[in-house]
């Protein structure tokens, strides 16, 4: 090989050289960068969480101090501060029709529960937002009995009510330990039969998620329920909080009685007992809560005794979030904490 030759060769060796240490490079910033990527994702989801439990927190030691009689003083304080924000206009407004709509906070300090804190807030770069509920405003799964869960499905959600009746065989079967179908439910055979993608894990409900795979429920009608419908808290139901569907499941309650209830309960009449809610309610509606009054009690109550507090927390500029969920009891000692789940 003459001189031209080599040094034509020696240059193509070099630039293949020159290739294989830039894909070597390359390949070096790729695995550098998408280690640098893992751990910004880890941290801003250290952060997303650390913000969404310190909105519990936060959450948690307001409802303390509504039970120090400043109940008020927190609503006023957390009206302010929304009115200051567009987006927080219309709960301010419907704060404001509460504060002089409602009476005696000390009866029920975690009334409307919501109210009580300021539902967003920034800290640096990271924020949490704010959702509280009383748990007693919606219908526990798992602790609903036949009746109530066909007077859900079919004076609540408005169903006919074989098909009411078929949801709530359905559910009692999910939930039951045993593989004996009712007439109107399903076990593990029904469901193989029927190819459904889940089979019933006789067992409470873990999830409110699992309904949807429950025999008879559609996704349309799943959308319509799951508002109302809670798998935690003690299931106790709170007559001056629940919307009319829940309230419309209760034993005795016909729909001209939860009419009556609503009317007044938006005037501001909140009764404190059965007792009482029997007195402010016309003899003509009356008369079915009567018939029914010993299940009546059991499953009510007409205060807020629980709130789950749900807290959702992010970094500005991420797409990583956290959710907290806790729920809290009053107790002597302030709000404490029953349940929790960090996601």
């Amino acid at each position: 090989m003459n001189a031209r030759g080599r040094g034509g060769f020696v240059l193509v060796a070099a630039l293949w050289l020159l290739v294989a240490l830039g894909a070597v490079g390359l390949d070096a910033a790729l695995r550098s960068r998408t280690r640098r990527l893992a751990a910004a994702n880890q941290l801003d989801e250290t952060r997303a969480r650390e913000a969404a439990l310190a909105g519990t927190e936060y959450a948690r030691s307001r409802l303390t101090a509504a039970m120090l009689d400043r109940a008020d003083e927190l609503r006023s304080d957390a009206l302010s501060r929304a009115r200051s924000n567009r987006a927080q206009r219309r709960a301010a407004t419907s704060s404001v029709r509460s504060l002089f709509r409602r009476s005696d906070p000390a009866e029920d300090p975690w009334r409307e529960p919501q109210e009580l804190v300021v539902p967003d807030m920034l800290f640096g770069d990271a924020r949490y937002t704010l959702n509280l509920r009383d748990t007693g405003a919606a219908l526990n799964l798992n602790d609903a009995d036949g009746d109530v869960l066909r007077r859900f499905f079919a004076q609540g959600l408005r169903l006919d009510y074989a098909h009411a009746d078929r949801l709530a065989q359905a559910i009692l079967d999910w939930r039951d330990e045993d593989e004996l179908p009712r007439v109107n439910g399903g076990e593990r055979e029904q469901y193989l039969l029927e190819h459904m993608p889940m089979l019933p894990p006789n067992r409470d409900f873990a999830e409110l998620d699992e309904l949807r795979h429950v025999m008879g429920m559609t996704p349309e009608l799943y959308r319509a329920a799951r508002p109302y419908l809670t798998v935690i808290g003690s299931g106790d139901v709170n007559v001056n909080a629940a919307p009319e569907p829940v309230l419309l499941a209760l034993p005795g309650m016909t729909p001209a009685a939860v009419a009556e209830l609503l009317r007044l309960r938006e005037s501001g009449e909140t009764p404190r007992n059965s007792n009482q809610l029997r007195a402010i309610l016309p003899a003509s509606v009356r008369a079915a809560i009567d018939a029914d009054l010993e299940r009546f009690d059991r499953m009510t109550t007409f205060t807020t005794n629980e709130v789950e507090i749900r807290a959702d927390g992010r970094v500005e500029g991420s797409p990583i979030q956290a959710r907290a969920r806790v729920i809290v009891a009053r107790s002597n000692t302030g709000a404490v904490v029953v349940w929790r789940k960090v996601e």
